[in-house]
């Protein structure tokens, strides 16, 4: 009793280390508790101290007396009697019920008051709408009227309100959850609610989103990419994108392959200037700029890029994208340039330092 006792306590303290370690994931780094990363991760850390204090506190208390019990009353063979009974103790029997409440409480107060604090709405915030899909994410800057698909660009300094709701099924049956580890907590996106969640990124690099409510198959591959970037660089980017127009081809491979895209793809996805799509499937307009491909599965490179484009659902299970085995090698590198050459000019973000 006494070894199981002391394990379970080891356990649940070591675990609590644990969520405060970085760790890596597809060479990202994983640290909920980057304090340099923004407010909203040292809210949280100071928090966990105060628990991990409290738990600290249990763990010496409960294992001293389990010790000392073990020790004092230990059998030695020389007993010639039943030892000493003792029949209640009040005051230690009010003693462990008034401690641990009082723990609760100011557990419960602190937690309380970092959750008025983090939800309280900053004036002057850049509006961005979330829209969880299976098994990618959706996002449209509400202030600049720019929508773009699995990758997500913040300005650095600047506080953004994520309003966080999900797109799927005709009964809102599934419901996904947003998080950007190593910056900003959880957001449930339920399809027809909306949910807030607010954070102003404080440095500068690419962050490591992903889905965290069980939603299907290709749950853990429902994945997303942060660019904190200078307002600088943000702007240009705003401004490129609200400018943007794709323009008509003129290199052999890309003419073939815009009119394969028309054939294939044009009445599911968006891209701006040749097609309208659907908002049911990812925006293809600033395919270029992207880091990714597949919901931030993979890098966006041809080797990756080409089998998605002919067989994404046997990459990706449970994708609704139908497989295109029809089209020839040659056709899949056709539309991949295509995509690739999608972009707003003068901007590269995979040099970004990966958090």
């Amino acid at each position: 009793m006494l070894q199981r006792s002391i394990s379970l306590i080891v356990l649940l303290m070591l675990g609590l280390v644990l969520a405060a370690e970085p760790g890596q994931a597809g060479g990202h780094t994983l640290n909920i508790l980057d304090r340099d990363a923004s407010a909203f991760n040292r809210e949280v850390r100071g928090l966990l101290a105060w628990v991990m204090g409290f738990a600290a506190l249990v763990f010496v208390v409960v294992t001293g007396a389990l010790v000392y019990v073990t020790v004092k009353f230990r059998r030695t063979g020389q007993e010639t009697s039943e030892p000493e009974q003792t029949h209640g103790n009040d005051r230690l029997e009010v003693a462990w019920t008034v401690i641990p409440t009082v723990i609760v409480l100011v557990i419960f107060g602190l937690t309380a008051q970092s959750m008025f604090k983090l939800d309280r709405p900053t004036p002057g915030a850049m509006v961005v709408e979330v829209r969880g899909w299976q098994f990618w994410w959706d996002f449209t800057y509400k202030d600049h009227g720019i929508r773009n698909s699995n990758e997500l660009i913040l300005p650095v300094g600047k506080p953004v309100r994520f309003e966080v709701t999900g797109g799927d099924g005709a009964n809102y049956d599934v419901i996904h959850s947003f998080r950007i580890t190593s910056m900003v907590g959880t957001r449930d996106a339920i399809p027809g609610v909306v949910t807030h969640i607010e954070v102003t990124p404080e440095k500068i690099g690419t962050y490591y989103g992903q889905c965290v409510e069980l939603c299907g198959a290709s749950h853990a591959n429902m994945r997303f990419r942060v660019k904190v970037v200078s307002q600088e660089e943000f702007d240009r980017w705003i401004e490129g994108a609200k400018a943007y127009q794709a323009a008509a081809p003129s290199d052999p491979t890309l003419v073939r392959g815009e009119t394969l895209y028309k054939q294939q793809c044009a009445a599911c996805h968006a891209l701006k200037g040749v097609s309208q799509g659907l908002p049911s499937n990812p925006d293809l307009t600033f395919f270029g700029n992207r880091t990714t491909v597949g919901a931030g599965m993979w890098p966006n490179k041809p080797e990756y890029l080409e089998p998605w484009i002919k067989n994404s659902p046997g990459m990706k299970p449970g994708v609704k994208m139908p497989a295109f085995l029809n089209l020839s090698d040659g056709d899949v590198k056709a539309i991949a340039a295509y995509l690739m050459s999608h972009k707003v000019d003068g901007l590269d973000f995979s040099k970004l330092e990966k958090f």
